[in-house]
């Protein structure tokens, strides 16, 4: 029954002194027997003993106000010790100490090693002290002491004693706790501790886990079938077994080894909620919402008084005899209670079964058990330490009856609920199908409602939208120069808004960097605006810039794009900084590792100027780190440990090497994975500013990607264009055959036939026409193509759409067409 009663949680053994009643019988006449006897020195003459109980030669001084030193003690008399019985083996009081002296001499030829088990797991201070080399030499275990202060930090401790050949020797072991415990000293050898050990710690395992596994099914049967009473007789079994496992020094030596006082206070809430939620599960199985108000008035008393009087152990100084006598006066009064509440619902006619009956005795029998053993009037078992996880299996084998019979009470009940529902069913079905017809009705009109408001949302919202677009378009009103400024400053300032949201990420986690956002791009476009980042970084200090990038790159990559461009210009920003008036190179080329379907790039930043030497390298990559050569730069050298962060993140590192140009040479490489043009989000950022729209200019769209195609076409057609879109050259051909054009945005890489063979069909039949080339990578001209046959205008993907829309206005306003070499963009 020890998991219905918690006072049995704070003492297991009391339950097993009532179902052994022969066996205190026996410990009885052994204690009135070994009076007739005296402590005597225990002489061993080899050093082979497996395990030798060690009560027959212990001496015992019992500290009453557990204060007394080794040196006070040292010095009683003789006639202060008494022999020890089975009464000085079991503490009766919270604060009280028990010393227990032991004379053992070694006539051994050899030095002995022995390990002293006090036989315990409850006592929380123990100490052991021998003499060596004239000094007394004390050692600690026990929850009172952190893990680190025992001289074997094990659970179920044991003091390491060295006995001396030929000589005698006396050792005094003190014993203390706040909780009452029941012990055994023994001298055991090696093998025995170990054996002891692992002997209790299978048991615990096998119990643990058998109960464990019966209270979580029976909390899910009770909380899936709502069975109140098997759930909360599971909470009461869990909880007890949590508290068993405390006190058996679990939760010390494996979750909070440096904290006695948590441990304590964790036992003491434990012990409370386990009776609390015992009485939770007597309201239940005792039908305390039939009986009288009273009753559950008493009821909720109980709980309350269980609750002041754990709060009072907390607060009050341990061994408090005013915390003692309250303990005891609320379990007489609890019992008082459940009598009271047994013999009201029987009067009341409540059908109570055998169960009932026997829960509540043994509620109530282990209760005046437990204050008959604060008397005095009978000890416990000294063995608690081998099998006190058996404990647990009474209440375990209770909960068993109460899983089985509550899901048989379940199942009576859902028979029943079915056969009412068999006979509401044919009713139930004639009044669903009367529902469904108008819930029909009802659905059809909302739906059409719906459609209604969104049609009128999206027409109110064109209305201011269009004006911040015809505001943002007053900007581009000076000249292609004028465009082109505007262009980059937008481009920058998207830029610098994408950095000030990562400062608001990095506010809001602590400078930790979020989850690396990967998403398909073009990489010869975002390599564009990096290099013409770079280059007006490096004009600040009138460095020429040059950029390297290999022909053999993947067009589209998956990465995160956003940190790989703070990487980049980091690296450009330190290599400008540090140079004046020399080289910076910006070379990106395919890396030297391999991988199966992933690309590898090798993205590095040489300059000619100061260089990085060895020392400062590691001082660098460390937050606000700087080198000696840094003294006059401004800066607070958190550039290289941010970009260092990100790669790690990204999987790789950074690399210093001596620059070929002089200086230093940042260097990393990264795996990502290909991409396709399908995967890729085609929209354009709205950054167009033009004063008028189109006045039906037919533009001819060639490319293979259907979401490149519908995109070029929304943009074009939203400003006045009339668009025709081919997916491949044999298309675009039939349809300048059949129809006029003044300007073709054709892709580069199509199947079958590339735009340079489109743009030599359209250069030798039609001259005249603009010809515009839109891809993700830089032209790749053919080599038997003529040097005279060229493109009007390229952008790489993917453009802005004031760069789309601005080269083509350019193209179709152009009166004549120019070299090209002239009107492109150099890459």
């Amino acid at each position: 029954m020890s998991s219905f009663w918690p006072i049995h949680a704070l003492h297991p053994d009391c339950s097993r002194s009532l179902v052994k009643p022969l066996l205190w019988v026996i410990i009885l006449c052994l204690s009135v027997a070994s009076l007739s006897s005296r402590a005597e020195t225990m002489t061993l003459e080899d050093c082979e003993a497996d395990k030798l109980v060690l009560q027959p030669w212990l001496s015992a001084l019992e500290d009453g106000s557990g204060r007394m030193d080794l040196s006070a003690v040292t010095a009683l008399p003789t006639t202060a010790w008494e022999d020890v019985t089975a009464r000085h083996l079991t503490t009766t009081q919270k604060s009280s100490a028990l010393w227990l002296q032991l004379n053992v001499r070694n006539n051994a030829p050899r030095e002995c090693r022995f390990w002293l088990f006090p036989g315990t797991a409850k006592a929380r201070d123990m100490s052991l002290f021998q003499r060596e080399d004239g000094a007394w030499v004390a050692q600690y275990a026990g929850a009172h002491y952190p893990l680190n202060e025992w001289e074997n930090p094990i659970r179920l401790p044991a003091f390491p004693v060295v006995l001396a050949a030929q000589q005698e020797q006396t050792i005094y072991l003190r014993m203390a706790s706040d909780l009452r415990f029941s012990m055994q000293p023994m001298l055991l050898s090696h093998d025995r501790l170990l054996s002891e050990r692992m002997a209790e710690s299978l048991a615990d395992g096998v119990v643990f886990g058998i109960v464990l596994l019966l209270v979580l099914f029976s909390l899910a049967a009770g909380y899936i079938l709502r069975l109140p009473l098997l759930f909360a007789h599971a909470m009461s079994v869990l909880s007890y077994v949590l508290l068993v496992a405390l006190i058996a020094g679990y939760g010390f030596v494996y979750l909070w080894p440096g904290n006695p006082q948590l441990d304590l206070i964790l036992i003491e809430i434990t012990g409370a909620l386990t009776r609390f939620l015992v009485f939770v599960y007597l309201r239940i199985l005792l039908m305390v919402r039939k009986q009288p108000a009273l009753s559950g008035y008493l009821m909720t008393l109980c709980q309350i008084m269980i609750v002041l009087v754990a709060l009072g152990n907390l607060m009050l100084p341990p061994g408090s005899l005013l915390a003692q006598a309250a303990a005891e006066l609320v379990r007489l009064f609890t019992v008082g209670v459940l009598l009271w509440v047994l013999v009201t619902g029987i009067r009341q006619g409540l059908r109570y079964g055998w169960f009932v009956y026997l829960v509540t005795s043994l509620v109530i029998i282990q209760s005046l058990a437990f204050l008959a053993f604060h008397q005095g009037l009978f000890p416990v078992s000294p063995y608690e330490y081998s099998w006190f996880s058996v404990s647990t299996l009474p209440g375990a084998a209770l909960l068993t009856y109460t899983l089985v019979s509550q899901i048989a009470l379940s199942r009576r009940r859902e028979k029943q609920a079915l056969d009412d529902i068999e006979r509401l069913k044919q009713t139930e079905q004639e009044r669903l199908a009367h529902q469904v017809d108008s819930r029909t009705t009802q659905l059809r009109e909302s739906l059409n409602a719906q459609g209604f408001l969104l049609a009128r949302i999206s027409h109110d919202l064109r209305a201011p939208m269009q004006g911040v677009v015809s505001s943002a378009r007053q900007l581009r009103q000076n000249g292609v120069s004028a465009q082109e400024a505007s262009r980059n400053i937008e481009r920058f300032a998207s830029q610098q808004l994408e950095l000030i949201d990562e400062l608001l990420e990095f506010s809001s986690s602590e400078l930790r960097q979020k989850e690396l956002m990967i998403a398909p791009g073009y990489l010869f476009g975002f390599l564009d605006d990096v290099q013409l980042q770079g280059r007006l970084l490096a004009q600040s200090n009138a460095n020429h810039f040059e950029s390297i990038l290999s022909s053999d790159l993947p067009t589209l990559v998956n990465a995160d794009f956003r940190r790989l461009r703070q990487v980049l210009v980091n690296l450009l920003a330190n290599a400008a900084k540090f140079t004046r008036n020399g080289q910076i190179r910006f070379t990106v080329e395919p890396g030297a590792t391999a991988a199966a379907d992933r690309v590898a790039l090798r993205f590095c930043v040489e300059d000619s100027g100061r260089g990085v030497s060895a020392v400062d390298w590691e001082r660098l990559t460390r937050p606000f780190g700087r080198g000696d050569n840094a003294s006059g730069e401004k800066g607070v050298g958190l550039g290289l440990f941010i970009v260092k962060q990100m790669l790690e993140r990204m999987g790789s590192q950074l690399e210093l090497e001596k620059s070929s140009l002089g200086g230093a040479a940042f260097s990393f490489e990264l795996l990502l994975d290909p991409a396709g043009e399908q995967e890729v989000e085609q929209s354009f950022i709205e950054s167009y500013e033009a004063s008028v729209v189109d006045n039906g200019s037919h533009v001819l769209v060639v490319d293979d990607s259907p979401m490149v195609r519908d995109t070029l076409s929304d943009l074009l057609g939203g400003y006045g264009y009339d668009v025709v879109s081919c997916e491949d050259v044999d298309q675009a051909l039939e349809s300048l055959q059949n129809n006029a054009f003044e300007l073709i945005i054709c892709d580069q890489s199509m199947p079958g036939k590339s735009g340079w063979v489109l743009l030599e069909q359209v250069r030798r039949r039609w001259p005249q026409l603009q010809m515009m080339l839109y891809s993700g990578i830089p032209p790749r001209r053919p080599e038997q193509l003529a040097p005279s046959i060229d493109f009007d205008s390229y952008l790489l993907k993917p453009a802005t759409s004031g760069d789309l829309l601005g080269q083509v206005r350019h193209l179709l306003h152009s009166h004549s067409r120019e070299p090209a070499r002239n009107k492109r963009r150099s890459v």
